[in-house]
């Protein structure tokens, strides 16, 4: 992803010459970074996704501004930083919340949490990291070489739904969390397992999508009460397998309690369902890509070693 949007830039850069006015060395400094593995924010995406339509349309004092702000972008010098949805070191709050709230179908408003949530939140994700690193360091790894932000929010009480966390491929790199939620170290690893499964599919699909179905094909979702359209449904599957796997990773451990063996169990088992309930209708429906239907297949296999 990092590569691919390096790439993009570079190409955007060389066509806007003597069109749009930028700072071409502070640019060209942050695609050589990016190149180099320097670990840019999400941000970075997110600017990138709202500097391509202002291009395309010609809105050229538009596209100048996102480029400046493309060229204040700085990598950052912590692996993976904790923040509040109103910490001031985001400083893309509005951008962040909208390209995070993206379904026409159902909109979540997005609050940020009292601090008192945020430093019990961060406390307790420090420590799942830790279980995760001794218990599942493949998922460690991957969620390392992932994750750039975990962001703190809480949801709209007077919404339908309830606000577990989030993701968008517009924010690759960050996780949106419920800090009121996930209490439990069980609970924290399943929901680091299921966002971040996300994240490594958007990764997956630099070259071509998942599925060819079109956006407004809906289906019955396995984790949705409201239809939903194929990649949503294909992901949801997905997601489900990876934390079947987490949890089950988790019970041969020695870690689970009483208590939390119960949880783990209770979430291994219904991740199952919600495989099962979502490959169905991708086997069923779903126009897959070769990437799509490799990805699908292993986690088919996976599921069915089990």
């Amino acid at each position: 992803m990092r590569r691919g949007l390096a790439d993009s830039l570079d190409y955007i850069v060389e066509q806007s010459r003597g069109q749009v006015d930028f700072d071409a060395p502070a640019l060209q400094r942050l695609i050589d970074g990016l190149r180099a593995g320097d670990w840019y924010p999400a941000s970075t995406f997110g600017i990138y996704y709202d500097l391509v339509p202002a291009l395309t349309v010609g809105d050229r004092e538009t596209a100048e501004a996102l480029f400046g702000e493309l060229a204040s972008e700085h990598p950052l010098t912590e692996s993976c930083r904790v923040l509040g949805l109103d910490d001031p070191a985001l400083g893309h709050v509005s951008r962040y919340k909208r390209l995070l709230d993206t379904d026409t179908r159902q909109s979540f408003s997005f609050q940020p949490p009292a601090p008192e949530l945020t430093r019990a939140f961060a406390d307790r994700l420090q420590h799942a990291r830790e279980v995760i690193r001794q218990v599942l360091p493949d998922l460690a790894a991957e969620q390392e070489a992932i994750l750039r932000e975990i962001i703190l929010a809480v949801g709209d009480t007077d919404s339908d739904y309830t606000f577990d966390g989030g993701s968008s491929y517009m924010l690759w790199g960050a996780l949106f969390l419920n800090a009121e939620s996930h209490t439990s170290d069980v609970a924290m690893i399943d929901v680091l397992a299921h966002e971040a499964s996300h994240s490594l599919l958007f990764g997956c699909c630099t070259e071509e999508p998942l599925v060819l179905n079109a956006d407004d094909e809906l289906f019955t979702s396995p984790l949705r009460r409201d239809p939903r359209p194929m990649d949503g449904i294909y992901h949801a599957a997905f997601v489900s397998a990876r934390m079947h796997w987490a949890m089950s990773r988790l019970l041969e451990s020695d870690f689970p309690d009483s208590a939390q063996l119960a949880e783990a169990e209770s979430r291994r088992d219904a991740s199952k369902q919600g495989f099962e309930a979502g490959y169905s209708v991708v086997a069923e429906h779903a126009d897959l890509t070769p990437t799509g239907r490799s990805i699908m297949q292993k986690a088919r296999e996976y599921m069915d070693s089990v």
